[in-house]
């Protein structure tokens, strides 16, 4: 199923799973950030050592990463509390920034580690630079989110976010592959991948917003989105990893490990290319299959015209659009035929109804539309056409049955036009012509008269 809005049409099943996203983010930093804190409350050596070693988040941050989980979870549900946790987290990573910029503690820091108790023996811990930085920017966009305003501005500073948590990502890269980094001292892994989690369900929990609205567009850019926004947040982290391990593991000079980490990096753009390059071409076939069955089921099978539904939805479309302009509709019908069945077959029949349709084909003009209306009746709709120009058109009909060789005997065709008035529907027109046509049969056939009132 699909919507539409600001003129794109969205999945609506990806809207809802990134929607759900946002909100299993949220659930996750409130859990995790929970449990640093109960870790870090109970003091326990060896989960404490834990935490600090591996998950590098300290109480200040996981108490930060918390808030802004929660004001997640309660954007949808209340979303003045979300702003005012947003706004909060904005205060936090503020002071925090404020605090190294004059090089000592800042009031809400103190407060906050007056508030422990004397036997916890321990401060709540201070924010990284990198860390406040990030922090009061996702304050920002979580509370720009809520609001519904300066869309370009928040969603600039959840790119920053992901900026800096992928650099955080690269440079772990190198600590893998053997070499050492300043930058994981100031934000480390976890604590950028939440970031990164948080930056993406801030953007993920209004998906028609945003960049995020090519994510979910209904179309072929949505899909190439979704399908490779996940590689290239991961590619700086695989080869700078494969840089670095190259080099230092495998001994190899650093000129010759950056020539293969390129050789690597345009593979894995070629790969890339080549993914879409077969989305696309996949999405082309299906293309072209659903125009040939749409036309196959527009056509009608022995003469290669179109058949009564695309013929009933053409002249309604032809009457609604033709405005001051005028639209005539021939109706035509093959003279004597149900004698031409009795006496050479119902396959001679075929081979004269196949026969007509490629003649009505090569005399009406692009513009018109030729289709068969039932048994050895046949319709051709004249958009933009007067009088003159049904008469010529007409004409070149009745000579075209005249001088083609017909395999049993010459076979000719009596045709009925009638001229669209104002008021009329398609009903009115096609009775019309229909009267043209019987009183086309009863002057002789083999001829083309206009309905009596335009006859003149």
């Amino acid at each position: 199923m699909a919507s539409i809005g600001e003129g794109i049409r969205f999945n609506t099943s990806v809207v809802k799973g990134f929607v759900t996203f946002s909100q299993v983010v949220g659930w996750a930093l409130v859990l995790v950030s929970l449990a640093i804190l109960a870790t870090w409350i109970s003091g326990v050596g060896p989960l404490l050592g834990l935490v600090q070693a591996h998950a590098g988040t300290h109480a200040g941050a996981a108490f930060a990463f918390m808030l802004a989980g929660c004001a997640l979870l309660l954007g949808q549900r209340a979303p003045r509390a979300s702003v005012a946790l947003s706004l909060l987290l904005m205060v936090l990573g503020g002071t925090g920034l404020l605090e190294f910029a004059i090089g000592q503690d800042v009031v809400i820091w103190g407060w906050l580690d007056a508030l422990l108790p004397d036997w916890l023996g321990r401060p709540i811990g201070r924010m990284t630079d990198i860390a406040a930085v990030s922090f009061t920017l996702l304050g920002g966009v979580g509370a720009a989110v809520v609001i519904g305003r300066a869309v370009w501005l928040r969603e600039a500073c959840a790119l920053a976010v992901i900026v800096i948590a992928m650099a955080t990502s690269a440079s772990y890269g190198l600590v893998l592959a053997g070499d050492s980094t300043i930058l994981l001292r100031q934000l480390p892994i976890m604590t950028a991948a939440q970031f990164l989690l948080l930056s993406l369900a801030w953007m993920a929990s209004v998906p028609t917003t945003g960049l995020t609205r090519i994510a979910v567009a209904d179309s072929l850019g949505g899909a190439f989105a979704r399908r490779l926004i996940l590689p290239a947040l991961l590619l700086p982290l695989l080869l700078t990893f494969l840089f670095k391990a190259v080099e230092s593991q495998l001994g190899m000079s650093e000129s010759m490990a950056l020539a293969l980490a390129s050789v690597a990096t345009g593979g894995v753009v070629t790969v890339m290319i080549m993914w879409v390059a077969f989305l696309l071409d996949r999405s082309e076939r299906q293309r072209r299959t659903v125009h040939v069955l749409r036309e196959d089921a527009r056509t009608d099978a022995l003469t290669g015209l179109a058949n009564r539904r695309k013929f009933d939805t053409t002249l309604a479309h032809a009457l609604q659009d033709k405005g001051e302009g005028a639209l005539v509709l021939l109706m035509l019908d093959i003279d004597h035929f149900k004698k031409f069945n009795d006496s050479f077959g119902h396959q001679a029949g075929d081979e004269v109804l196949r026969e007509t349709g490629r003649l009505l084909s090569e005399v009406v003009r692009t513009q018109d539309l030729a289709a068969r209306y039932g048994g050895e009746e046949f319709v051709i709709v004249l958009p933009h056409s007067d009088v003159l120009t049904a008469e010529h058109v007409g004409q070149r009909i009745l000579a075209a049955f005249h001088s083609h060789e017909w395999l049993h005997r010459a076979v000719t065709v009596s045709i009925g036009a009638a001229v669209a008035e104002p008021d009329d529907g398609p009903e009115d027109l096609v009775r019309r012509a229909d009267e043209a046509l019987y009183h086309s049969k009863q002057e002789g056939r083999d001829r083309l008269t206009f309905a009596m009132e335009q006859a003149g």
